[in-house]
């Protein structure tokens, strides 16, 4: 679903990565699958992945669960530059889910992880390189959960880059129903990526991508 709207957006002559193990099969419509073998601790994976993708121009990294509403345009960056979406949600963290993280105990989402990892704006793979490193670092729990969030909170505290903050609500606007979908294209006219998150916005996009089947057919 995501490709199929990047295709509907941009057309076919806008590259499209699909950064992937060696079993999963290619999605139709991408331009080159690469694939990988990777750790099989998921953000560890995540990072090799990205790291992996030598770039040398602005390039957009999204997760597949998402889909793009509409076309938009996304300025050049500097070369020190890193566009992301900060969080605005001010909720306390559950730091007993999906494992116990201590070091959250009290604090709020925003504060330890103010970025959301969907959306990342680069020019070089060299953020993912040094936020590999950072990863391999910590304990099991945040190579299973969390790891690519904090590192990247690291590296942008760090002083090494700027950050280009993009509007959550226009460029990774969390859905989580049909409903919500609907709701958030027709309140929103400059809306160009959704995300679609959890288990009921997984089931949400299979029925969007059911609807847009059906009215293909």
């Amino acid at each position: 679903m995501l490709v199929r709207s990047i295709r509907l957006a941009f057309g076919p002559d806008m590259e499209v990565v699909q950064l992937s193990d060696r079993e999963t099969p290619a999605v139709d419509g991408v331009s080159v699958c690469k694939r990988l073998k990777l750790s099989p601790r998921i953000m560890v994976a995540r990072l090799e992945a990205y790291a992996s993708l030598a770039i040398k121009e602005p390039t957009l990294y999204l997760d597949s669960d998402m889909m793009i509403v509409k076309p938009f345009d996304l300025p050049p960056l500097q070369a020190n530059e890193v566009g992301v979406t900060p969080r605005t949600d001010r909720v306390e963290i559950n730091w007993r889910y999906p494992m116990e993280y201590p070091e959250f105990r009290g604090k709020l989402l925003a504060d330890v992880m103010p970025y959301i990892y969907s959306f990342v704006y680069t020019n070089s793979e060299i953020l993912f390189v040094r936020q590999l490193n950072q990863l391999r670092k910590l304990p099991k729990r945040f190579q299973l959960w969390y790891g690519d969030q904090v590192t990247l909170k690291s590296e942008l505290d760090s002083g090494r880059y700027e950050v280009r903050a993009f509007n959550v609500e226009t460029h990774n606007r969390t859905v989580r129903s049909v409903a919500e979908y609907q709701h958030a294209v027709a309140s929103t006219p400059d809306l160009c990526i959704t995300h679609f998150k959890g288990p009921q916005g997984k089931e949400a996009l299979a029925e969007i991508l059911r609807s847009h089947a059906s009215q293909q057919a």
